[in-house]
């Protein structure tokens, strides 16, 4: 391109030279030997010019300029999540840290005693279900024994009221047989009185026999309650379970608040500035240090809307970093579905009514490439985007 303009320049001079006659050159050089030198520098400045605004036309032919471009980078804000006392910070500003890199550590006395406690709780609670559980082994196995006891005494009792009832039909026959005998005179009263006492006896037997199996059924019904004693104690362990499991839950997050208070760096890059001293006490959510990857970092153009269009993805970009006095390549590789106004904390609401047409800007994404020095989060860069429309 300043081959181009250096051509141009070369054209107008010969062409300055051309039209201008001799004969004159020397007659005016003899009448005012004063202009010379004024008109040479006339001339000279001219072509220069004239240089200059080919070689500007050349040069942006194809190209959007903008200097409205800032180098940006993904900042972390390192901050805590607890809120406790500094008692280490091992980085400062300038530092590279790698990801999990210990950045700052906070008092954990207290998270270590209550993590401590809850253990010793759980332990506690576990012991009591251990024993609970043995409570209701031995409850279920001392009711199903008294059960089997008792339905053994009850089917004792069921045979032995049984027998009695059978004993009582023989005496009530032998009662029969003895009055019918007693009525023609063929017996003595003494078989009589036998006979009578022998029936009254096998009633009461059987009287006997019922209640003893009334009995039976009742102890049946009570050692069925106290085997039901094992389940009331297993719906205690159940609360029990769950009161360990809430324990092991806060087990859990103590452990997690114990691991925050070491804070530890959540990327691979450099620590840009620390905001904390060591010996401070700090907030959940307060700031202590701010770093970046210097690999991932990218320009982003404001470019205006007009010139939209003319942007491509993947298009060749000049760079030069203000910081930097070498000049490097990168590429679009992202283009703004909005304009930048519509990302304005106090959007314009043009209450007066009063309209003035502002040309808005839209980003541009640019990738930077390997090439490019100085790069630094919030540096100011100048851009030539090439286009092909």
């Amino acid at each position: 391109m300043r081959a181009g303009g250096r051509c141009v320049a070369l054209m107008l001079q010969k062409t300055a030279n051309q039209s201008i006659p001799r004969e004159t050159v020397v007659s005016e050089a003899k009448t005012t030997p004063r202009v010379r030198p004024l008109h040479a520098a006339l001339v000279a400045g001219g072509l220069t010019l004239a240089a200059a605004v080919a070689w500007w036309v050349v040069d942006h032919a194809g190209v959007i300029v903008t200097s409205d471009a800032r180098v940006r980078a993904r900042m972390v804000t390192i901050s805590s999540e607890v809120a406790g006392r500094i008692v280490a910070l091992p980085v400062a500003a300038g530092d590279a840290v790698q990801a999990g890199e210990l950045v700052v550590q906070l008092d954990d006395r207290e998270a270590s005693i209550a993590l401590a406690v809850a253990s010793l709780e759980v332990r506690a609670l576990e012991a009591q279900i251990a024993r609970e559980r043995l409570r209701a082994g031995l409850a279920r196995s001392r009711g199903n024994s008294r059960v089997d006891g008792r339905r053994s005494g009850l089917a004792a009792a069921n045979a032995d009221t049984i027998a009695a009832r059978a004993m009582l039909k023989t005496a009530e026959a032998e009662f029969a047989r003895t009055t019918s005998l007693r009525a023609s005179g063929l017996v003595t009263q003494a078989a009589m009185d036998r006979a009578t006492a022998n029936i009254e006896a096998a009633r009461q037997s059987v009287v006997r026999a019922d209640a003893a199996a009334s009995e039976g059924h009742a102890g049946i019904g009570e050692a069925e309650a106290e085997a039901g004693e094992a389940s009331v104690i297993e719906r205690g362990i159940e609360a029990l379970s769950l009161q360990a499991h809430a324990l092991n839950q806060r087990i859990a997050l103590q452990t997690v608040e114990l691991e925050q208070h070491a804070i530890l760096s959540p990327l691979s890059g450099v620590i840009d500035e620390v905001f904390a001293d060591e010996g401070e006490h700090v907030v959940p959510g307060g700031r202590i240090a701010l770093a970046h990857d210097p690999g991932d970092v990218w320009i982003e153009a404001n470019i205006k809307e007009t010139d939209v269009a003319r942007v491509d993805i993947g298009a060749r970009v000049e760079i030069q970093l203000d910081a930097s006095h070498e000049g490097c390549e990168g590429r679009v590789q992202r283009i703004g579905n909005a304009a930048t106004s519509e990302f304005a904390l106090i959007p314009n609401a043009n209450p007066t009514g009063v309209f003035t047409k502002i040309t808005q800007r839209v980003p541009v994404h640019v990738s930077i490439g390997p090439d490019c020095t100085q790069v630094r989060p919030g540096a100011m860069a100048t851009l030539k985007i090439r286009t092909t429309k």
